[in-house]
Order: structure tokens, then C-alpha cells, then sequence
């Protein structure tokens, strides 16, 4: 059990959360590049200075801004994809549900995506601290390969030994670390899968659907079935 929360680190908690708060506000209005330590403490009424008491500079800010907006994905990620597995939905059912459950926390955060997935910010560089999050949101969407794949469930529509040892050599990190014991070129479907996803919803939310796609909800239904069946996922 641990120790109870002194004042202090109860006020810096607080003062941490307004912080940040505020901080996406900025990044709402002006974008992750314009944000400033000395516009946050303007509107918090402190000084500039004892913002550094919390955050030794704007790259550190931004680096909590955008773990928490990971922390926060992957949450929804895996939420969404504990309930289908015990829901005993089959594999492709299961799949679906974590690219859903991703196209609605990023319509309903939509500069937090941008901060996970737009832009870069020019000179800034994401911590070692994103890898963990980042990898629990693709973990959570490439579990029902992996149990499938392990259940001798996936069908494969292609050939393995046509991947060439190149690209096999490319995909290894993903390989090794989310999708040990899957072939190859299984392996690159689900990365292909998942690039198409983030590029999908980044399209829906930056806005680049006006007048282009009249059904979002129908485009984004036939992009990720096809996406799972590309997969092998039935």
C-alpha cells in the first residue's frame, strides 16, 4: 500500500493538471509549435519563471502533453479491445474493434492526435517515455493476429517466401516485439494495416474528407474490413 499524498505533492498534482490544461487550450488555438511557457504563465497569473518548477522548458511541456495524449489512446485501445475478447468475438470482430475505438478518441481529441500524429514540431524530439504507450496501442490491435496466427485460424492469401530478405529485415523489430511466431508476410500486412489506419483517421480529422467523402463512417467501415481481411483475420 503506498503513503498517503502529503499537501505538497497534492498542490503540485493540481497545479500540474492546470498546467497542462491550459497547455492544450494553446495547442487547440495556436498549434504545438507556438507553444510558449511565457503565454501559459500569463494566463495562469504566475510568473514564467515558476512555471519551471513544474517543467524545465517548452520541449518538456510538450513531452507530457504528448505522453498523455498516448496514455490516454491506449487506454481506449485496450479498453476496447479487452471487451471484445470477452465479448468471444471471432478474430476479425476483434481487430475491428481497437481501429473504432481509435477513430473515436481521435475525432473526439483531435489536437491531441495531431500532437501524437501531425506535424513535427521543428527542433523537438519525443522521449524514449512515448515508445511504452505507443507500443501498448499497436499491442492491443495486433493481439488477435498473434492468438489467431497461434491457433492456426489465420488464413494467409499470399505466399511467405515472396517476401523479399529485405524487407523481411525491416519489419524484424516489429516482428520480434509485437508479432513473434507470425510470418513475415503477415507481419507486413499488419503494419501496412496499421499505417492505413492512422492515415485514415488523420485524414477524417484534419479535415481533408470535406467534400470528398460524403460517409466518413461508411469509408472508415470498408477501409478496416478490407484492412483485416488483407490480415488473414476471419
Amino acid at each position: 500500500m503506498s503513503a498517503p499524498r502529503t499537501a505538497r505533492e497534492r498542490v503540485r498534482e493540481e497545479m500540474t493538471a492546470e498546467i497542462l490544461a491550459v497547455s492544450r487550450r494553446h495547442v487547440a488555438r495556436d498549434g504545438a509549435a507556438a507553444l510558449s511557457l511565457r503565454s501559459i504563465a500569463r494566463d495562469l497569473e504566475m510568473a514564467p519563471s515558476a512555471l519551471y518548477r513544474y517543467f524545465d522548458g517548452r520541449d518538456a511541456l510538450l513531452s507530457a502533453l504528448i505522453l498523455a495524449a498516448y496514455e490516454s489512446l491506449a487506454e481506449e485501445a485496450e479498453r476496447a479491445a479487452v471487451v471484445a475478447r470477452a465479448g468471444g468475438e471471432g478474430d476479425a470482430t476483434r481487430w475491428l474493434a481497437v481501429p473504432r475505438a481509435i477513430r473515436t478518441w481521435a475525432l473526439a481529441h483531435p489536437h491531441e492526435w495531431g500532437l501524437i500524429f501531425g506535424t513535427p514540431v521543428p527542433g523537438y524530439q519525443a522521449p524514449e517515455e512515448t515508445v511504452q504507450p505507443y507500443a501498448r496501442v499497436a499491442g492491443a490491435l495486433v493481439r488477435p493476429v498473434v492468438e489467431a496466427e497461434a491457433a492456426g485460424r489465420l488464413g494467409l492469401d499470399g505466399h511467405d517466401g515472396a517476401i523479399a530478405g529485405e524487407l523481411r529485415a525491416a519489419v524484424a523489430p516489429v516482428a520480434d516485439a509485437l508479432l513473434p511466431g507470425v510470418p513475415a508476410g503477415t507481419v507486413v500486412r499488419a503494419i501496412q494495416a496499421w499505417t492505413t489506419l492512422v492515415g485514415v483517421v488523420s485524414l477524417e480529422v484534419f479535415g481533408h474528407w470535406r467534400n470528398t467523402i460524403l460517409d466518413p463512417d461508411e469509408f472508415f467501415e470498408a477501409t478496416i474490413r478490407s484492412e483485416a481481411e488483407s490480415i488473414g483475420l476471419r
